[in-house]
């Protein structure tokens, strides 16, 4: 996730954004907006002036039935705000994932719902039982769920995943990289989506092995599923470093649910989550890769989409 596709994602994000500000009753409200400037104080994060609950509080609403960006950005976040809000979070009412780049200070707060959590815990939870049935230990199949990752020891630079796991025989440290991590969203958020997928890639130097980005789209009624694992290619040498490997993602599959076709429909199936890829060690004896056919992809679907006509 790079500054620059931070930066041209500015003027796109203004809108729904506006949009939030427009229902939230408080004077306080055309204060705050993508682009504001933070108080260099971490305790002014949450006070009555500036309160982040209002907006977050705000966008979750119009996200149970609209297709919107879920994703509130906040420019100029000191390392200390960070820090403070990442303590308080409780009191912004309501779920939510922090990504923070330190490098440009800049805060990204993702809002989910019950409906993007349903999904990503579908395909995790069936990967972790098919997975268990073939004989893998658990702590081969360790859920780390939305942890906090950080680049380093050093930075305050972290991101949340929605799910993620690791192989905690190989990576046994807290803080180690996920094997294996999913990112779930709405379609008006696909372009954080994909910078959260460069996120985990390029961050890990290739460790997380493999990254699902979920795309859940109410105007269209579909579920759209993208697999991506990491590639090197040769980085060019600069200043700041010598030149080597630069991890980028590389998207293996791309499976797409229409709930709205009749019959509903899936294409690219199956999904394939190769055994090595998510436990870290090649499959020895009856271990297989993981698999999600037609039949089990419209199963999650069909819960994704529950009660909506």
């Amino acid at each position: 996730m790079s500054s620059r596709s931070i930066t041209d994602r500015e003027d796109e994000e203004s809108t729904p954004l506006t949009g939030v500000t427009d229902i939230v009753s408080s004077p306080s409200a055309n204060i705050m907006s993508s682009s504001t400037i933070m108080p260099a104080s971490a305790t002014l994060a949450l006070t009555e002036l500036n309160p982040p609950r209002t907006f977050v509080s705000a966008l979750w609403a119009r996200l149970k039935d609209r297709d919107v960006n879920q994703v509130l950005s906040y420019k100029h976040v000191r390392p200390s705000a960070f820090v403070y809000l990442e303590k308080h979070r409780y009191q912004l009412g309501t779920s939510v994932r922090f990504t923070y780049h330190e490098d440009i200070e800049t805060l990204l707060i993702k809002i989910p719902l019950e409906r993007h959590e349903g999904a990503h815990r579908c395909i995790a939870e069936d990967t972790a039982t098919m997975l268990s049935n073939m004989g893998v230990e658990r702590n081969e199949r360790w859920p780390t769920g939305a942890a906090t990752f950080k680049i380093s020891t050093t930075s305050e630079s972290a991101k949340e995943g929605d799910s993620s796991y690791r192989n905690c025989i190989l990576r046994p440290n807290e803080g180690d990289w996920p094997h294996w991590a999913i990112e779930c969203g709405l379609s008006e958020s696909l372009p954080h989506l994909h910078m959260a997928v460069d996120w985990w890639i390029g961050n890990s130097m290739g460790q997380v092995n493999l990254v699902l980005l979920m795309n859940i789209s109410w105007a269209r009624k579909t579920l759209t599923i993208e697999e991506y694992v990491p590639y090197a290619r040769q980085g060019p040498r600069t200043r700041a470093q010598a030149a080597g490997a630069v991890y980028v993602c590389r998207c293996v599959s791309n499976i797409i649910i229409n709930m709205k076709a009749n019959p509903p429909s899936v294409q690219g199936a199956p999904l394939i989550l190769e055994f090595e890829k998510i436990v870290g060690r090649p499959a020895v004896n009856r271990e297989r890769d993981v698999v999600f056919d037609s039949t089990a992809l419209l199963a999650i679907a069909r819960g994704v989409f529950r009660g909506m006509p």
